[in-house]
């Protein structure tokens, strides 16, 4: 296995390791735990689009790329601290932590061979639920604030690694989520987090004065299947938009660029 691949699978063997063990402390109490916590569990199936804006028509080194229909693992959960508190909104506080990635992922191009790819991403993050009302069905908002990554790399040590859009995104994220109960199981949930990177990774090293800004949004519905567990199903879209400041003589010549992540996600999440 590539060592690439290796540490993918590692994390998410840590990932799985770390939420596993916090939500034990609860599922291991009694209702009146001085912890919570919940797994989360899921695949995805994903697709990326990254095209410049206003490139140098005559330019050769300034690559789009698309690829969809692909598989990823996801693996999370949920610490809450706070729970022992009693305390209608410090008892809900929670620790989040999710780990996404590709297990297996090859790029094509026009003339030559398939290139290994590597995709993953992942985020930690604070949450603060507030109930809008009384009663365990009571609309919930979230405001978020966190840390969160997105890699995506091509195995390509060649003239071709010079061109293709390889990124690694560290970004911090400010936003909030929410759920809201329809009729009997039937929850809709919704997202919205603005992404403000501090770095962008390889390709943007390439252009000068690069400005990065981004949003994360989501959309979808979840069933409570039992106590404690409900399966969802959510759209999930991710944009990256950057401005470049070239002036003449430089390698690369383009206005800005557009990343963008589109996917469809099932997981269930259980609260032991």
């Amino acid at each position: 296995m590539p060592s690439r691949g290796k540490h993918r699978v590692a994390v998410a063997l840590a990932t799985a390791a770390a939420v596993a063990a916090a939500s034990a402390s609860a599922a291991a109490a009694d209702p009146a735990s001085p912890v919570g916590g919940t797994l989360r569990f899921g695949v995805e199936v994903a697709g990326r689009s990254f095209a410049y804006s206003d490139p140098l028509k005559v330019a050769t080194n300034l690559r789009p790329y698309d690829v969809a229909g692909v598989p990823l693992l996801r693996l999370g959960g949920e610490l809450r601290p706070l729970q022992w508190t009693r305390v209608s909104v410090l008892e809900d506080v929670g620790i989040t932590g999710e780990y996404t990635f590709a297990p297996y992922l090859s790029s094509s191009v026009t003339a030559g061979a398939d290139i290994r790819t590597s995709w993953d991403r992942g985020s930690v993050g604070l949450r603060v639920p507030i109930r809008l009302g009384r009663g365990e069905h009571a609309a919930v908002v979230a405001p978020v604030v966190g840390y969160g990554w997105l890699d995506f790399s091509f195995q390509e040590t060649g003239p071709l690694a010079a061109e293709i859009p390889t990124v690694g995104y560290r970004m911090l994220r400010v936003g909030v989520d929410g759920r809201l109960r329809l009729k009997g199981p039937v929850t809709l949930l919704g997202a919205f987090e603005y992404l403000e990177p501090v770095s962008g990774g390889a390709l943007y090293e390439r252009f000068r004065d690069a400005t990065i800004g981004g949003i994360d949004t989501s959309l979808g519905l979840a069933l409570a299947v039992t106590k404690g567990a409900e399966v969802s199903l959510s759209v999930a879209y991710t944009r990256f938009f950057s401005t470049f400041v070239p002036v003449p003589g430089d390698a690369y010549v383009a206005g800005g660029a557009l990343d963008q992540f589109v996917s469809v996600k099932l997981g269930i999440d259980y609260a032991p």
